[in-house]
C-alpha cells in the first residue's frame, strides 16, 4: 500500500483501527518498514501510536439525525434529487463546516450496507443541509424513507470529499475558480464561503449537468461568490472555460463533477504555461468510509483516507 497524507491525521480519529493492523495510510513506521516517509502532516502518528498504547482511538459514532426538511431539486422521469436538512449535535455540524466534509446516512433501521456517502453542502447550528440524488438501490431506499420528522441514522464526520484541499488552503486569500456541474454543486458551497472568509475570490461557472438544475446558485452568491450558469454545450463548456483562464490569473481551479470533467480541466491545464493548482471532488467508490473495506483503493491508496496525487 502507498503512503500519503492521511485526512484524519491529528484530528479525534487517529490513530484508527489501521494502525492496530499495520496499515495505517500515512505512516510506514507503523506498517513495519525501516524508514519514515509520512509526508508529515503536523504531528508524528507514529508517537501518538505508542502513546495511546499501540490502541486506536473509538471510531466516529453513529447517531440518529431528525429530518426538518426535504425539498426537490429534480424530478423527472429519469432523474430525481432532493436536499435533506437533517438536526444534529451542534459540535458534529461544527466538524462540518470544513470543505470537503461528507457523512454517511441511511435509513432508520438498515444495515451499514445501506451507508450513503453525502456531502456536506451547509452547516450552521446543528443543522446539516445534504443533496441527494437517487442512482440505485441505496439512495432509492433513502429517498422512500426521508420525509419531514422522521429520524435517519449518521455517521460522521469525515473529509475527503475534495482531493488537492492543499491547494485550497494555501491560495484561499488569492483567486479561485470553481467548475460545478450536477449533484456534485453541493461541494463547492463551502469552499466559496472559506475563501470569502480568508478574504479571497470566488468566481464560479455553474452547470445542470446530468441532474438538469443548478441549485447552488443563491447558496454560492450568498458565500460572495460571483457566478454564472452555463448553457449546455457540445464542447461540454470547455471553450469558455479555457477562456475564463486566459483572461484572469486563478490561484486554483476547483471541479466538481463527473470524472470526465476532471480529466478534461486537466487537459486545459496541461496546455497552459503557467496554470493554476487543481482540486477536483471526489467520485471514489465508498462504503465504510474508514479506509477498511477497500472499496475506495485508488493506485494502492484508500482515498476514503488518503490525499490522492495529482497523476493519477
Amino acid at each position: 500500500m502507498a503512503v500519503s497524507p492521511c485526512f484524519d491525521a491529528g484530528s479525534d480519529y487517529c490513530p484508527c483501527v489501521l494502525a492496530e493492523l499495520g496499515q495505517c495510510v500515512a505512516c510506514s513506521l507503523i506498517r513495519g518498514e525501516p524508514t519514515c516517509k509520512c509526508g508529515w502532516s503536523g504531528l508524528c502518528i507514529y508517537a501518538e501510536f505508542l502513546r495511546a498504547g499501540s490502541k486506536a482511538r473509538p471510531r466516529r459514532r453513529e447517531l440518529s439525525a431528525r429530518i426538518l426538511s426535504r425539498e426537490e431539486i429534480a424530478r423527472t422521469p429519469r432523474t430525481r434529487a432532493f436536499l435533506l436538512e437533517l438536526e444534529v449535535p451542534k459540535e458534529l455540524s461544527a466538524w462540518c463546516e470544513a470543505p470537503g466534509s461528507f457523512v454517511l446516512v441511511r435509513p432508520r433501521g438498515l444495515p451499514e450496507r445501506f451507508n450513503v456517502p453525502l456531502s456536506v453542502m451547509s452547516s450552521r447550528d446543528g443543522i446539516l443541509t445534504l443533496a441527494v440524488q437517487v442512482v440505485g438501490p441505496k439512495t432509492v431506499a433513502l429517498e422512500g424513507s426521508s420525509r419531514e420528522g422522521r429520524q435517519v441514522t449518521l455517521v460522521g464526520p469525515f473529509w475527503a470529499g475534495i482531493q488537492g484541499l492543499e491547494h485550497l488552503s494555501r491560495h484561499a486569500g488569492g483567486s479561485v475558480l470553481i467548475v460545478a456541474k450536477g449533484i456534485a454543486q453541493a461541494c463547492v458551497v463551502p469552499a466559496a464561503r472559506y475563501v470569502n472568509l480568508k478574504r479571497g475570490t470566488v468566481r464560479a461557472l455553474l452547470g445542470g449537468g446530468t441532474l438538469g438544475s443548478v441549485f447552488v446558485l443563491s447558496r454560492l452568491l450568498a458565500a460572495g461568490a460571483s457566478a454564472e450558469v452555463l448553457p449546455k454545450e457540445d464542447d461540454h463548456n470547455l471553450g469558455r472555460i479555457s477562456s475564463e483562464l486566459s483572461a484572469h490569473r486563478y490561484d486554483v481551479l476547483l471541479s466538481a463533477g463527473a470524472d470526465v470533467q476532471h480529466n478534461g480541466l486537466r487537459q486545459l491545464l496541461k496546455q497552459m504555461e503557467d496554470p493554476p493548482a487543481f482540486a477536483w471532488t471526489s467520485n471514489f467508490s465508498m462504503t465504510c468510509a474508514e479506509g477498511i473495506c477497500g472499496s475506495c483503493l485508488t493506485g494502492g491508496l484508500r482515498s476514503c483516507k488518503a490525499h490522492i496525487p495529482e497523476s493519477i
